[in-house]
């Protein structure tokens, strides 16, 4: 399944799958002026490939001055995107995480997992635990049908987790952490960094809805996006549509893996209370990584409207948009005109 665009006009929705689109030639020795020839003669071939990785399909989309060398930067990205997958998913029990939750321990791990977790917690802190790594336990325990699972409540919170002297350590038995609420950001971050480091610039990369567009520095351009409603049976399709330019955006909502048919009981848990908030049906958050808009999006469905709305303020570059169960919009300040 291949899904692709042709250029940075076309809307990308949160159902579509990972996009690059790149103007190459620079990492080659082309100067910026022989790279805005190449690109005004269009004289260019758009590779793409799809692949399945981390519990969700990527797609792979890249303007290239030939087929290698698309093909190339396709390869790079993607074992960089792998490597990164090798250390944060927990679903494969040979992974730093399934170890560590496995054991409740783990020595000498990565600098990318150390560095992570402690971003998730410094995002935990700065929401009041509305963002909370260790919901796996619950999260896991609904999906399966288990009517006790609030009695898991008790292994959530953040600050039980300890890291130091090349050790991290849960401080209670039973305790485990998902980083789905952040990882597919940070991998998205990490393609974009392999392009860029490429001299690929204008690139756009989406991964399970989190996104990062940048624009070069020769044909600067904004990069136009759609929100799906999250009620999709319905009309209209998107929700909401603005342009973003050298910023991520993530949207996290209650119908992506729900529990129960009317979407009241979904992967989202309040940390506090143990159920999956009841206000609101997405949050799109715009925010200068893919990481950020990630974490955010997941804490600002926990907050709702009027709490979340007060606490994007308080952030610089961070903006958000709210859809409720009505599917009524509530947008921040500083969002883009939709």
């Amino acid at each position: 399944m291949q899904d692709t665009i042709t250029n940075p006009s076309e809307k990308v929705s949160r159902r579509d799958f990972l996009k690059i689109t790149a103007v190459a030639g620079l990492s080659l020795g082309l100067g910026v002026a022989s790279a805005r020839r190449w690109l005004e003669k269009g004289d260019f071939v758009k590779i793409t490939e799809t692949h399945y990785l981390m519990g969700t399909v990527i797609n792979f989309s890249v303007l290239a001055s030939d087929k290698d060398q698309g093909q190339r930067a396709i390869q790079a990205t993607r074992a960089e995107m792998e490597r990164l997958i090798t250390i944060f998913d927990h679903r494969n029990p040979n992974t730093q995480l399934a170890k560590l939750n496995s054991t409740g321990s783990l020595d000498q791990p990565s600098f990318e997992l150390v560095a992570l977790l402690q971003r998730a917690l410094g995002i935990s802190t700065l929401t009041s635990g509305a963002f909370d790594i260790t919901v796996k336990p619950l999260v896991d325990a609904l999906r399966d049908g288990e009517d006790d699972y609030l009695s898991l409540l008790e292994l959530v919170d953040y600050r039980k987790i300890l890291i130091k002297d090349a050790q991290i350590k849960f401080t209670q038995p039973n305790m485990s952490v998902t980083l789905d609420g952040i990882a597919k950001g940070h991998i998205v971050d990490g393609g974009v960094a392999v392009l860029r480091s490429l001299g690929f610039e204008s690139v756009l990369v989406e991964a399970g809805g989190d996104m990062l567009a940048s624009s070069d520095s020769v044909e600067k351009h904004d990069w136009k996006i759609g929100i799906n409603n999250p009620r999709f049976t319905k009309k209209p399709d998107y929700i909401a549509d603005f342009s973003i330019n050298n910023q991520a955006v993530a949207t996290s909502g209650d119908y992506v893996h729900h529990f129960s048919s009317d979407f009241s009981q979904h992967h989202i848990i309040n940390p506090h209370s143990g159920f999956s908030p009841t206000q609101l049906s997405s949050v799109t958050v715009i925010a200068p990584s893919a990481t950020e808009a990630d974490a955010l999006s997941t804490a600002l469905m926990v907050l709702g409207v009027d709490d979340g709305l007060a606490f994007v303020e308080k952030l610089s570059g961070v903006e958000a948009l709210f859809a409720t169960k009505d599917q009524a919009l509530y947008h921040s300040v500083g969002f883009p005109a939709i």
